[in-house]
């Protein structure tokens, strides 16, 4: 009866998966162990595209689980986070893919739909397949 419990419970929570949010200070190091990209999203309050990318975009399944399984997903609030000097934006949302050693491999300005979102996650994590 536990068992089926216990995968009832983990078949919901992949239903309901959320984008899992990491700190900028603790990414790195993560990125490192696990092998994957870093994608910063360079954001702020009152933002009607970062909005769209957070309501509409980051609730998408398959958005969740390509960022889930190959990124590790960083948001800072230019307003409020510290922002290293490298990640430079002009407005927001703006988004930096980095590899593991901090390398920027793309920049993205601005929110997209998505299927495009979808198009770019994929473009990167098979460039970083390749490598």
């Amino acid at each position: 009866m536990k068992t089926i419990f216990l995968l009832l419970f983990i078949f919901i929570s992949s239903l309901s998966a959320k984008v899992e949010w990491n700190d900028m200070f603790d990414v790195f190091d993560d990125a490192q162990a696990s092998n994957k990209i870093v994608m910063v999203m360079l954001s702020r309050e009152g933002c009607p595209g970062c909005e769209y990318m957070h309501n509409v975009v980051f609730e998408d399944k398959k958005v969740n689980k390509l960022l889930n399984d190959s990124f590790l997903a960083v948001d800072l609030d230019v307003n409020q986070d510290f922002v290293p000097q490298n990640l430079e934006y002009f407005a927001t949302p703006t988004f930096y893919f980095l590899d593991k050693n901090e390398k920027i491999l793309k920049r993205l300005n601005g929110g997209l739909h998505i299927k495009d979102f979808i198009e770019v996650l994929q473009e990167l994590n098979k460039h970083k397949e390749e490598e």
